[in-house]
């Protein structure tokens, strides 16, 4: 299998550290969506990364589709709960982790509105209201608990710790670890699993 993507996305570590935690080999082949003559449009019609090809020459896409994929593909470690209630805990807890990467993307790219100096004058505070609301919710789920969902790592984790490197990365001006020491103790706890260490983005 060949994941394509670049290491300015943060979707795509978030696949690189599921496969990991699988212990699931994978090539990472870098591939920008964008790049003249790059296969990505031809696989995801949407014209977005990380796409994975597998051996048959399909591809998966997105990094939803592609985590649901890996964690099917090897039952052991199982990274999404079994049960109806608890997949659907973790799963939320997928949606806030690419939420708040989504709008750190966002933030980090100036993506807001150009036209209306009103919109965009109101825009800014709604996307550090986003963060703030997030960073506290994750704060207030960790007390009394290592992880974040039953006190065992799985996907919950994989998705807010790509999600927090990611804010490190591109709003460094974030002071969130001050504002929230209990979820500065976590990001030290994924910071020191391997799947997180080996997947360390080189520069975009």
């Amino acid at each position: 299998m060949k994941l394509l993507g670049s290491p300015g996305s943060p979707f795509v570590r978030k696949v690189r550290v599921i496969a990991a935690e699988k212990n699931i080999p994978i090539d990472y082949v870098i591939q920008r969506a964008n790049a003249p003559g790059s296969p990505v449009p031809d696989l995801n019609p949407l014209g977005k990364i990380p796409v994975l090809v597998l051996d048959n020459g399909e591809a998966v896409y997105d990094s939803v589709v592609i985590g649901e994929y890996l964690d099917g593909l090897k039952p052991e470690p199982r990274l999404v709960p079994a049960d109806f209630a608890g997949r659907i805990a973790v799963k939320r807890f997928e949606a806030l982790g690419d939420g708040l990467a989504e709008v750190a993307v966002t933030i980090s790219h100036d993506l807001g509105p150009m036209n209306d100096p009103k919109s965009r004058e109101d825009w800014m505070p709604r996307q550090h209201g986003k963060l703030e609301r997030t960073l506290a919710h994750y704060e207030r789920s960790l007390q009394g608990h290592a992880w974040l969902h039953a006190d065992q790592f799985g996907l919950a984790d994989v998705c807010a710790g790509y999600a927090l490197f990611y804010l490190d990365q591109v709003l460094a001006q974030i002071d969130w670890r001050r504002q929230h020491p209990g979820l500065a103790a976590y990001a030290e706890r994924l910071g020191a699993r391997r799947s997180f260490q080996t997947t360390i983005p080189a520069a975009a």
